[in-house]
This record gives C-alpha cells, structure tokens and sequence, in this order.
C-alpha cells in the first residue's frame, strides 16, 4: 500500500503497467540514517535556458534565486563558480536544485535512458497539449517515436530531453483513464524520479543497506512492452524491471531504480562540475558507519574508480552509488554555543 505522499508521485508516471512493480518489504531494523531534506541537483548546461522549461513552461517556483559564488569548497577547483535556482512544485512535495558551473573544465554527459546513471524525471501535468507546445518552441526535442504521444497507458505520455539532455516524461493528467485523488491540485500534478540501474539487485542491494530502503530482491527481468520500446524510440529494448524505495523518515519522494537489457550500456562517470550529472547531497546521522557501509555494498569513496582513504577526521565525502551517480555524505552542522 502506497502512502498518500508516495501514490501521486508513482501513479503518474506512464511507466506504469509496463511491468510489475516491486513492493516494499519491512524497513530495515536502522534508525533512519539520512537527515535534513535530501534535495535532487542537475548539473545544467545553461541555467537560464533550464528555467525556461521547468519554470516557465511546466510551471515549477524558483524560491531560492539564482546567483553566482564561489564553488571552491565543493568542486575542489580553485577557480571554479557556480550559479543555481532552486525550485519547488506549487501545493505540491518535490523540489530540486539546478547549477551551472563556470571557470572548470566541464566534461558534458551525454547519456541515453539505458545507460546506468541517467536520471528521468516523470511531471503529471495539467494542460499537456500547450505544455508540449510550449517545450517544442523552446526547441527541444521530442524523444517518442516520430515525436508521437503514445496513449495506450492510463495517462497520454512522451518523452523530452530538456536543455542539458536529461530525460523528461510528460504525462497527461487531464486526460487520464484512471483519476488519482491525491493528485496535487496545481499545474504540476505529481513527480516522479527514475534512476538507471547497471545491475537492479546490486542497486537493490546498495540502497537498502547504505540507507535503510526497503525494496525487495528484484524478480526476473520481464520483456520490455511496445509501449516502452516507443516512449524511448528503442526497439531494440529486449527487457526491463524496476525497484522502488525511498530515504526513510524523511520527506523525499520515493526513487524507481529501472533497468533496461537489450542494448549496449554506458555507466555515467561524471565529475562534479560537469552538465548532465546528477548528484544527491545526504547528511548522514553517523558518517564513519555509512563509509563503511558504501564500501561493503559496491559503492566506491570519492570520484575516481577506486575507493579512496579518508582522513580520521573526515566529515563529509563524495561517493558514488554502483551506477555512478555521485553523492555528498555529510555529517550535520556542529551545534554553534549559545551566546546567553
């Protein structure tokens, strides 16, 4: 049973019914190690041309403005700036962050669906005609086949890249066969964040013992649906399975780990400047443990292919996840004495 937060951001997407979903099996027996509001951020290209589409055309709020600071202390270039907005749905419970880099070397990413890192992210909105019309005449592009929408599921649904590269999927909440009532009441519906899995059990795996997810062990891979194959104009998808989880106690919507066979597979390796990556900052509430916990589960400390050694000291730490996707573990901010 899906909770009332976790139901519009899974429902919407148009992935679903394309296989069987996993359920979740019992929390682990952790307390819940990640704190705060861990917060999605995309490296973009342009930050202006990527407000252009999620604010201006799918109709999400900047409440925290774009500017430009110093990106020393995060990139580890010394003469490297970053500008970012962050956004939110309106009555809604996603928010995300989007950086441009300026004064580094960028190496853009340029992933497709299958390749292990590609982050998707599915809107349910409102108005999916004009929307569509509307991210047509800012010129990106239409990855559907032949720039169709396909209509077979519960919701008319396509697929875009936005101005970076990352996938989009677009569905249409006004036209669903199946109304959800918790659905959010404003332009945005309903979120939803997919990650691409190299191997789903051992991301399975990764996530329900470095964070407390509790997905269970994937089943067989299940052959990809025509409806698949032409969301993504890839015919030559042979299978496809999925796992669902999310950060325990916290708000976070929950992520759909998906995997894809068939093809060939580029894993993302992307730094932390660089356009098209996307990075997951997570403070954790006992940082040394979950070290060790990232490296016993196929995930690797720092940015390179190997692991590696931290000071004694060390408080927070870049990893990467079996897919690539780079995180920030941190421990929280010190409690400041009071001046009294």
């Amino acid at each position: 049973m899906l909770t009332p937060l976790l139901k519009p951001l899974f429902l919407g997407s148009a992935l679903i019914g394309l296989t069987a979903w996993l359920p979740m099996a019992s929390l682990h027996a952790q307390q819940p190690r990640v704190t705060a509001r861990p917060m999605l951020h995309l490296n973009t290209v342009n930050l202006d041309q990527s407000l252009a589409f999620y604010r201006d055309v799918l109709g999400m709020e900047v409440f925290n403005s774009p500017k430009w600071a110093d990106g020393k202390n995060l990139s580890g270039i010394a003469d490297s700036k970053l500008r970012t907005a962050q956004l939110r749905v309106a009555g809604g419970d996603f928010q995300m962050e989007i950086i441009e880099w300026s004064g580094a070397k960028l190496n853009p990413q340029h992933l497709h669906i299958q390749d292990p890192g590609e982050v998707m992210l599915a809107f349910s909105i409102r108005d999916f005609n004009q929307k569509l019309e509307a991210t047509k005449k800012l010129g990106l592009k239409v990855i559907a086949k032949d720039g169709e929408i396909e209509t077979t599921g519960n919701l008319p649904a396509v697929m875009v890249a936005d101005p970076t590269g990352f996938i989009v999927e677009l569905n249409d909440v006004d036209h669903a066969k199946k109304p959800v009532e918790t659905w959010w009441s404003g332009p945005i519906a309903g979120v939803g964040i997919f990650i691409t899995a190299e191997d789903l059990a051992k991301t399975v795996n990764f996530y329900n013992h470095v964070f407390g997810f509790a997905m269970k062990e994937p089943a067989a891979a299940q052959p990809a649906t025509a409806r698949i194959k032409m969301l993504f104009n890839q015919p030559r998808f042979t299978t496809f399975r999925t796992a669902r989880g999310t950060f325990p106690g916290t708000s976070f919507p929950g992520i759909t780990f998906q995997e894809f066979g068939g093809v060939d597979r580029k894993a993302a390796h992307h730094g932390v400047v660089d356009p098209g990556g996307p990075i997951l900052p997570l403070t954790v509430t006992d940082f040394a443990a979950a070290i060790e916990d990232v490296k016993a589960n196929g995930g690797i400390i720092g940015q390179g292919a190997t692991s590696e050694a931290l000071a004694p000291d060390a408080r927070a730490s870049w990893i990467r996840d079996p897919n690539g996707v780079l995180l920030r573990l941190g421990m929280p901010a010190p409690v400041r004495a009071s001046s009294n």
